[in-house]
């Protein structure tokens, strides 16, 4: 197996975030430092440490869903900010968050020790579909509902975008968004392109499931049907 699946699997983290650690030294495998994410080991018998620390491959793994309330970083730690949105759960809960929403966002955030799902829920090439709903601080300067769908170029750094875009009012100043990259800020800067801005911004739905029936900043586990649908989405 390599060594950054082993690592995921094990539930260090996502495989992206693995390849980091193994980048910086600090991964060794019977007692050497290894620096290559390809590195093929056997997992039933290598040694292999974390910052001196021995892992080893999780038989089980946790998911949870919660309504993130606004005014959390979503990140494990951040020393810059006082609350991030692992002050909400139990410190036995080895698990990290899949994705970001931003610290003034709300709506679904969904956390994993499943660094190997973690890494496909998060990947562009997945498509895993996220729908946002928007309020704006006034209507756009043009028509997201009709250009979206065929794709708009960011004038920030170029990147193209494409999804779903619904207004949900008659002033066009409320929207709904769907997308399946999950490129940084990716909401905000489609309707800066648009000339407004976005005062707020709730997701309600992370591969079709919604934590809107929790209070903010609530948790709870994923139902098995979830986590199949979970699944499912990471492997289309």
């Amino acid at each position: 197996m390599r060594l950054n699946k082993y690592l995921a699997h094990c539930g260090v983290d996502s495989r992206r975030k693995c390849d980091e650690l193994i980048f910086e030294g600090r991964v060794s495998v019977d007692g050497s430092i290894i620096d290559n994410p390809g590195t093929q080991i056997d997992e039933n018998t290598a040694d292999v440490r974390v910052d001196g620390e021995g892992i080893r491959l999780k038989k089980s793994f946790t998911y949870i869903k919660m309504n993130k309330p606004a005014g959390y970083i979503t990140s494990c730690r951040d020393p810059h900010h006082a609350q991030t949105v692992m002050d909400l759960l139990p410190k036995v809960l080895q698990v990290v968050p899949v994705g970001r929403l931003d610290k003034d966002s709300t709506g679904i955030l969904i956390f994993s020790d499943d660094g190997d799902l973690n890494f496909r829920l998060t990947h562009p090439k997945h498509g895993v579909e996220k729908i946002y709903e928007v309020l704006l601080r006034r209507p756009p300067e043009g028509y997201p509902e009709n250009e979206l769908p065929q794709g708009i170029i960011l004038q920030d750094n170029g990147d193209k975008v494409q999804g779903l875009a619904e207004a949900l009012n008659r002033k066009r100043n409320h929207y709904r968004i769907t997308l399946k990259e999950g490129k940084k800020r990716e909401v905000k800067r489609i309707f800066l392109q648009y000339n407004t801005k976005v005062l707020r911004l709730h997701r309600n739905s992370f591969a079709g499931i919604s934590a809107d029936e929790l209070p903010p900043g609530k948790w709870k586990k994923l139902t098995p049907a979830e986590i199949a649908q979970l699944r499912s989405a990471a492997n289309a």
